[in-house]
């Protein structure tokens, strides 16, 4: 390889007249005068560099026949393949197509800048005649692959390649089953930058802050953390300006780079966790900032679409903590954004009732509604809607459950639930999770109101019966959970890579054997278990499932209102950024079903096993937190024997009519079932 000098900066129009060329964008004002179409600026790095080999053999040939060296027969000027092969770094390329140099990555746009020098010579018209033997731009669509000779050189990787390999192996290119944050979309928005642009990089400089986080987090590198904070820092300083420039902040690479600062903060260590919920607060409402003033617009991409779904996760997330309902003016773009969907997909449906119900977190903390019966009958409604929403799913999001024959240790008692892809799991899950906090919370309210001596409920006996339904459908959920693990964790998949609900063999599915420990011998059970499925959500009862010896306990589970079980508002922190900050889509689902009101000994016993069993095989640190956290988790408020007693004294009270015998039977078949 030859260096040429430096060519003209230039566009060729300009090159070809012989004059200077302003180079401004996003075209130059020469041709703008000329009212010509400018063909745009040439990618520098690719035109200092050219193939000299056969320039370089030629010479060799010659000084060796003036040495008298025999040439084996060759005719002057060619080339025997064993010598090329043996000179050449780059092998001959097929005839025909283009040649490629050395792998440089290339950086689509030139930057302007006021000191430039023409160099327009008799090289510059060379280098023009021989564009179509140079390295293709990513822009241009074509990115080739690296020669077999360049793999020979073993260079030292730099901190920030480090940080950015670590990136995209954790959130760009990792598969489905282990990550929910996921910049699979990368590409779309983003291409990479040569050394000179890295320094107005934002994207680039975002990564690798998050990076480079994780690599410390892994290796408890001081150094590593530092580097990490120096470049979030710089992250930050090219993101805050590309915000006050009004072309730049509509950009879907600052939009990116917002929504990678927010995984820092999510990530963030040695930091007071209340301080990190504000920081990460912030930069979420930065980032819904920014989406109001993108508007519509940035729905016309796909990637735009997952960037804004994104944002609306952690927006919502943001607002559970807060205590505030979602922004008005999110929803109303997230419903532009629905017209540019399959109207199909259930998650349309499935957004608008959790919004609902963060809502009724929100008028319930603020005191806008106190009243015990009308919470729960608004509880009741969505739970409803949640039904029928499952009851209209298409065939092609149906799961189908079958039994393994033998033990094993990721299966809860030998039951599995195989979905038509991972994907399909994470929103079935995101809706049981959903559900099972409104159950809990019905569950918790009436149960707290017929221990009150003076009850506030119309009915008690119907909200009696609410209460069985209520957990009975709890029972469905929780099993349904530990049922979806297994093919979370990819140890159950179809054999050719794909299932049809209804007409896929069960001798077609495979389990996968894991390296994991064992689980606890309690979780041996061969006892069946029940499912949220369409038909067993219409009416099944699955007596039984959840019974265990001795008196119940009342009530435990994660309401709308507690989400975390926190002693205090700095435990309440660590919690919420804890499962807020888990990579696997697992986590927040078995943490759910073992602080539930209805787990048991065996199922928490199993969800912490899993979560282990994640740790040690992935390396999640939050997976192992969260099994500290359930096994230190005990029952905190136990039900007292005067339910029966209060609404027996609710009626008496209000003079309706008195219990006979066989209505005191009736209550008290109904309480034994309370406790």
């Amino acid at each position: 390889m030859v260096y040429c000098g430096k060519p003209s900066k230039g566009c060729s129009n300009c090159r070809e007249r012989k004059i200077r060329c302003d180079q401004r964008e996003p075209r130059c004002g020469q041709c703008e005068k000329r009212q010509q179409q400018c063909p745009g600026y040439r990618n520098l790095v690719d035109l200092m560099f050219r193939d000299e080999s056969s320039h370089v053999i030629k010479k060799a040939r010659a000084k060796a026949r003036k040495r008298g060296t025999p040439t084996s027969g060759l005719e002057p000027g060619t080339i025997s393949p064993e010598t090329e092969t043996r000179l050449s770094l780059t092998p001959e390329p097929p005839r025909g197509k283009r040649s490629l140099s050395l792998i440089v990555p290339t950086r689509p746009r030139v930057s302007s800048s006021p000191a430039h020098r023409d160099d327009d010579d008799d090289d510059d018209e060379s280098w023009s005649n021989n564009d179509s033997s140079l390295l293709m731009s990513p822009d241009s669509g074509s990115w080739p692959s690296t020669p077999p000779m360049a793999l020979l050189y073993n260079l030292a990787p730099t901190c920030q390649e480090r940080g950015t390999a670590y990136f995209f192996s954790r959130y760009v290119t990792i598969n489905e089953t282990a990550c929910h944050q996921r910049f699979d979309f990368v590409y779309e928005v983003w291409k990479p930058s040569l050394v000179p642009d890295r320094q107005v990089d934002g994207v680039l400089a975002s990564m690798t802050a998050v990076g480079l986080m994780g690599l410390a987090s892994m290796t408890r590198s001081e150094e590593m953390m530092e580097a990490a904070r120096k470049s979030y820092g710089t992250a930050l300083r090219l993101t805050n300006a590309a915000l006050t420039n009004d072309t730049e902040a509509t950009k879907d690479t600052t939009m990116l780079s917002v929504l990678i600062l927010g995984l820092f903060e999510m990530m963030a260590e040695n930091t007071p966790q209340t301080r990190t919920v504000k920081a990460f607060q912030e930069h979420v409402n930065g980032a819904a900032t920014l989406a109001k003033v993108r508007g519509p617009e940035q729905f016309r991409t796909k990637a735009g679409v997952k960037m804004f779904s994104m944002l609306c996760q952690r927006v919502m997330i943001s607002c559970i903590q807060k205590e505030i309902p979602m922004p008005q003016a999110l929803l109303d773009l997230r419903e532009e954004m629905n017209k540019t969907l399959d109207p199909g997909d259930p998650r349309l449906q499935i957004s608008p009732l959790m919004y609902e119900c963060l809502k009724v977190r929100c008028d319930i903390k603020r005191g806008e509604m106190t009243e015990p019966e009308a919470i729960i009958r608004r509880l009741l409604g969505i739970e409803d809607e949640f039904v029928k929403l499952v009851a209209r799913l298409a065939p092609s999001w149906h799961y189908r459950i079958f039994r393994v024959t033998r033990h094993h240790p990721a299966i809860f008692r030998n039951t599995c639930h195989l979905y038509p892809s991972v994907w399909h799991a994470n929103v079935w899950n995101a809706t049981r999770s959903t559900r099972i906090l409104i159950l809990e919370t019905i569950l918790s309210e009436i149960h707290k109101e017929l221990q009150n001596p003076l009850p506030r409920l119309s009915d008690p006996s119907w909200f009696v019966k609410e209460f069985n339904k209520a957990k009975r459908q709890l029972e469905r959920m929780v099993d349904a959970i530990c049922a979806s693990v297994p093919q979370h964790l990819g140890l159950v998949n179809p054999v050719d890579g794909s299932i049809e609900t209804a007409s896929t063999p069960i001798s077609s599915v495979e389990v996968r054997e894991t390296p994991s420990p064992p689980t606890s011998p309690a979780a041996r059970s061969n006892s069946t278990s029940s499912s949220d499925s369409p038909a067993a959500s219409t009416g099944s009862n699955n007596k039984g499932a959840h019974s265990s010896p001795g008196p119940r306990r009342w009530p435990t589970g994660l309401t709308i209102l507690d989400i975390t079980k926190a002693k205090d508002a700095e435990d309440e922190a660590a919690r919420f950024m804890l499962l807020v900050s888990a990579t696997s889509t697992v986590v927040w689902p078995l943490y759910m079903i073992g602080m539930s009101s209805v787990c048991t000994d065996e199922m928490k016993a199993y969800a912490v096993d899993r979560l282990r069993t994640l740790y040690m095989e992935t390396g999640i640190r939050q997976a192992d937190a969260v099994a500290n956290l359930l096994e230190e988790h005990e029952v905190e408020v136990s039900a007292s024997s005067s339910t029966l007693s209060a609404v027996e004294w609710l009626v008496k009270e209000e003079q309706l009519v008195l219990l006979t015998e066989a209505e005191k039977v009736n209550m008290d078949l109904a309480n034994r079932i309370l406790v």
